[in-house]
């Protein structure tokens, strides 16, 4: 064989090469592209719930501040509904915890109540979710749910507090200053300035108070 048939046999081998790669190359360069606009839309699209989220919250906060839970109500529900659009960020225990704030400030007890079991049903290791729920139902009239409620979630965060403060608020509701007494002291023992704050305020606990000076 002359050199120039080697070279001519050389050159169909590489050209016959060059065509067996390029349909894989080509394969791959598409899966690369693919694979970045996938990640580009799928980032566009969680920035933008966040950012509705964003804004929708900063409103809610306003509403509330200003004294209109009903607002504050329709604005959480939309920074929710977009944080659950971020798939990353899908809870969101802050959020839903001030939305039952709102619900509470209006009057909507059911409600509230339904969110902060949703609270801790997101985030069971904070203690938040049974303080507010305890809170609605001491609103409501009703202080053996609040109890429950309270010696339940003492056995998991028996340095919670509001927890305590809480529970002391049921006691006197329900006629066992006693209790009432000992719920208080352990509260008063944990936060003393928190707890001596909110004593100004809750009129059910006004009776037992010469009783801890």
């Amino acid at each position: 064989m002359s050199i120039s048939e080697e070279q001519t046999h050389e050159s169909k081998q590489i050209e016959n090469s060059d065509s067996e790669q390029t349909p894989t190359n080509r394969v791959f360069r598409i899966g690369c592209m693919t694979f970045c606009i996938a990640v580009t839309l799928l980032f566009l699209w969680v920035w933008h719930h966040q950012s509705q989220f964003n804004d929708n919250y900063r409103q809610a906060s306003f509403h509330i501040n200003n004294g209109e839970p009903e607002q504050a109500i329709a604005a959480y529900q939309k920074a929710i509904k977009n944080k659950e659009r971020t798939i990353f960020f899908k809870n969101a225990p802050t959020a839903y915890n001030n939305l039952g704030d709102a619900y509470l400030k209006a009057g909507q007890y059911e409600q509230a109540i339904s969110t902060f079991k949703d609270v801790i049903k997101i985030a069971p290791n904070m203690a938040e979710g049974y303080v507010n729920l305890a809170t609605v139902y001491l609103q409501k009239g009703e202080p053996s749910n609040a109890r429950e409620i309270c010696l339940h979630a003492l056995q998991k965060f028996p340095d919670a507090a509001l927890l305590h403060f809480n529970l002391a608020c049921a006691y006197s509701l329900s006629d066992e200053p006693t209790e009432a007494k000992a719920s208080l002291k352990s509260a008063l023992s944990i936060d003393a300035d928190l707890i001596n704050d909110l004593l100004q305020q809750e009129e059910s606990l006004q009776h037992i108070l010469p009783e801890l000076q």
